[in-house]
This record gives C-alpha cells, sequence and structure tokens, in this order.
C-alpha cells in the first residue's frame, strides 16, 4: 500500500512529495491533475489489494483463528505456569527456575507472535485508508479542459478476517492481551 500512495502523489501533475502537500492543493482548488489512465492503474492495484485480503480471509481464515485461538491459549497457560511457580517458590528447588525462565520467554514469544500477525493485518488496513483517501483527494481535484472524467471505484475498508468471526488487527491484540490479564488477575487472587 506503501507503493500505491506513492505512486498517487506521483501521478499527481506537477509531482508531489508528500500526502499534506496533496491535501493542501485539493483544499486550495489548485491547478493539479492526473493522467486518467495512470490513475486506472493505481485503482485496479487498490483494488487488487482488497481481494488479496478477502481472498486470505476465505481461505486462511481458518489458519488465522487457530493462530489466533493457539497464542492465546498458550499465553493463559503460560501466564498460569508462572502463577504457580511464584506461588509456590518457597517449596521448589533452584534448579526450577531455568523452567520459569524458558516459560517466560515462550510467552514473550506467543505475544510477539500475536502481535506481529495483528500488526501486519492492522498496519496493511490503515496504508489502505490512506490510499482510498488520497484517492478521493485526487478525484476531487479539478481536471483540465481536455481530460475526460475518470472512474470513480468506492471500496469498503481493507480487513483481514479470521474465517469471519472477527477482524485481525491491532484491536484483536489488545482485547486478548486484556483477555490474558483478566483471567490471571483473577487466578491470582484465587490462589492468594
Amino acid at each position: 500500500m506503501g507503493a500505491v500512495c506513492t505512486q498517487l502523489l506521483r501521478s499527481v501533475r506537477p509531482p508531489l512529495c508528500r500526502e499534506a502537500e496533496l491535501e493542501e492543493a485539493a483544499s486550495s482548488g489548485g491547478r493539479l491533475w492526473v493522467a486518467e489512465g495512470e490513475l486506472r492503474r493505481l485503482q485496479r492495484a487498490r483494488l487488487s489489494l482488497h481481494r488479496v485480503a478477502r481472498l486470505c480471509g476465505q481461505h486462511f481464515g481458518v489458519a488465522l483463528l487457530l493462530s489466533v485461538l493457539k497464542n492465546s491459549v498458550r499465553m493463559v497457560l503460560k501466564t498460569y505456569f508462572l502463577v504457580l511457580f511464584v506461588k509456590w517458590n518457597d517449596f521448589l528447588e533452584k534448579k526450577l527456575f531455568v523452567v520459569a525462565y524458558v516459560t517466560s520467554v515462550e510467552l514473550v514469544f506467543a505475544a510477539g507472535n500475536l502481535l506481529t500477525m495483528c500488526w501486519a493485518c492492522s498496519s496493511a488496513s490503515s496504508r489502505a485508508a490512506t490510499a482510498g483517501r488520497l484517492m478521493d483527494l485526487i478525484l476531487a481535484l479539478p481536471p483540465p479542459l481536455s481530460a475526460p472524467g475518470v472512474l470513480h471505484l468506492p471500496v469498503g475498508k481493507l480487513a483481514f478476517s479470521a474465517a469471519g468471526f472477527f477482524d485481525i488487527d491491532l484491536h484483536l491484540f489488545v482485547a486478548v492481551i486484556g483477555t490474558v490479564v483478566t483471567y490471571i488477575v483473577i487466578l491470582a487472587q484465587f490462589f492468594v
């Protein structure tokens, strides 16, 4: 999506370097214009990215769902083990502290795996929203008299779905971490 946004800015005549310049030109009624063929090519690229996201949800949705569930369960179990380890710390041998460190590393990797997946999907979604906003700004620019009308294709929000159960984005990561922390607080109060 970053490449699409960069090409959108370069397709405006004269070429622009930043999104803020395009917003300023669109709001000031500047004399910028875009070649119709180039804009159609960029619209096709944007539509292709949306199609890829939809196909990922359809074909890999179950795998994404299972991956989210696996990481969530792993984080709950690892933190549960660490709560038990802290509770019975006095009765355990010092050699078992290595197990606690390994469990802590596995917990961090499970959270990192989930964060990476959610961040990638959320980043693609936000860049697609930026490309859509730029496309709308470019379409709002007054075309020169000789330029024909440009095709306007409205596209919904880009979202990666886990088999239709939920969208994978940073909100999901925050919800999973909140659920794990809540569950562990309840367990810690139960054992204290």
